[in-house]
């Protein structure tokens, strides 16, 4: 008689009438030949296998069909619907998103000065009427530095480039007194910026800046009051026996005088590559002016953002990038020359005249390149403050 197992399906011969229980062969399972008897007609070919025998499945299982946990706040559902996680790594929030949240931002602070009673918003008018004013009176003290620079080139001019013209001392009196009003202008503006609506940084920057222009009018005034020091004018005193020309070129501008310190490093005992003046003052005080400078720059900036337009914000930041680089490309300009004439040998003649006086000229063009975009931004920062909160209004 021919059984099958019922756990295996194997198989297994015993001799008819068997009625007691028989183990399988192969999986050593023990069942009654009832069991293991063939089914009669009508019935299944194949029974379903016990639960316990659980068919494998043939091959590699498919990572997209496993089921995925739902993260039900770990997800954001963005303008269109689609899932937007919130790491930033994988899922970087869009230039168009933070515009979009500064706008709403702006729009906000807009709204909420609406909101403000009547005495707040006179209050909040009033103060950008004083920062308007302040910008103002920065921007004509930086017009003022550019005349008294176009002064000085045309001295230079003269002098360099014309043996039949007499050089005319009037010129730096001329650069002098532009120079000592821009400076009285920009401490008055200073001082009406740093009374304007305060946003973070603002009285920060306004200190440092109030700080700056005091300590240059200290070391300008000790300049000034020694008169010892190398200065455009001090030629033209020793010519003519005078002493003033050499302060009136002080007041001007004391930016010129870093030009040497380059020099002054790379060729510390050559006789004639640095004036023989003392220099030492001279250089500090000009650091000073370009710092007392870059912080009145830094308070524009502070202003454009009181007034919600960031953009006029990070040109005032730029202009005072530009201003801060001028006394290295004034310095790097003159070790170039004074290296071309040292290492070349070229001793003082015409050509070596000529060349001094166009490299001079270069200097001060150069200072006041940078100063026109120093110029050009509290020209803006004047406008922004004139009409604050322009920058919400939608661009036709």
């Amino acid at each position: 008689m021919l059984l099958t197992c019922p756990m295996c399906r194997s198989g297994l011969e015993v001799p008819d009438g068997t009625a007691a229980k028989v183990r399988c062969a192969a999986c050593k399972t023990v069942f009654a030949p009832a069991a293991g008897a063939p089914p009669a007609e009508g019935a299944e070919d194949e029974p379903a296998p016990p639960p316990k025998a659980r068919k494998r499945r043939e091959g590699p299982r498919d990572e997209d069909a496993r089921p995925t946990k739902r993260a039900p706040e770990a997800k954001k559902r963005g303008e269109k619907g689609e899932a937007k996680d919130e790491n930033r790594d994988f899922d970087p929030v869009t230039e168009e998103d933070n515009r979009r949240t500064r706008k709403a931002r702006r729009a906000a602070r807009a709204r909420s000065d609406k909101d403000l009673p009547p005495e707040e918003k006179a209050a909040r008018r009033a103060a950008f009427d004083r920062a308007a004013w302040g910008a103002r009176l920065v921007f004509i003290s930086f017009a003022l530095f550019m005349v008294s620079m176009l002064l000085i080139i045309a001295f230079f001019f003269q002098s360099g480039l014309s043996k039949s013209i007499k050089p005319q001392p009037v010129f730096l009196a001329l650069a002098g007194l532009c120079g000592t009003t821009g400076w009285v202008l920009s401490a008055v503006g200073t001082v009406l910026c740093l009374t304007g609506p305060p946003v973070p940084g603002h009285y920060g920057f306004g200190w440092a800046a109030v700080s700056a222009v005091v300590l240059h009018l200290v070391f300008l005034i000790a300049l000034v009051a020694q008169n010892a020091e190398y200065s455009v004018g001090r030629e033209i005193d020793r010519a003519t026996g005078d002493n003033q020309f050499g302060r009136w070129s002080m007041l001007a501008t004391r930016l010129d005088a870093t030009m040497f310190y380059l020099t002054a490093v790379a060729y510390p005992y050559d006789q004639g590559a640095t004036p023989s003046d003392p220099l030492a003052l001279s250089m500090f005080t000009g650091l000073l002016e370009m710092v007392r400078t870059v912080l009145i720059l830094m308070l524009l900036s502070s202003l454009a953002r009181s007034a919600l337009d960031n953009e006029l914000a990070h040109k005032c930041t730029r202009a005072a990038g530009y201003v801060s680089g001028g006394p290295v490309l004034v310095a790097a300009l003159m070790l170039a020359f004074v290296a071309t004439v040292i290492e070349t040998g070229a001793g003082l003649n015409m050509f070596t005249r000529v060349l001094f006086a166009v490299v001079n000229m270069s200097v001060y063009a150069i200072l006041m390149g940078v100063t026109l975009p120093a110029l050009l931004a509290a020209r803006e920062v004047t406008d922004a403050c004139d009409e604050p909160y322009q920058s919400l209004v939608p661009q036709l």
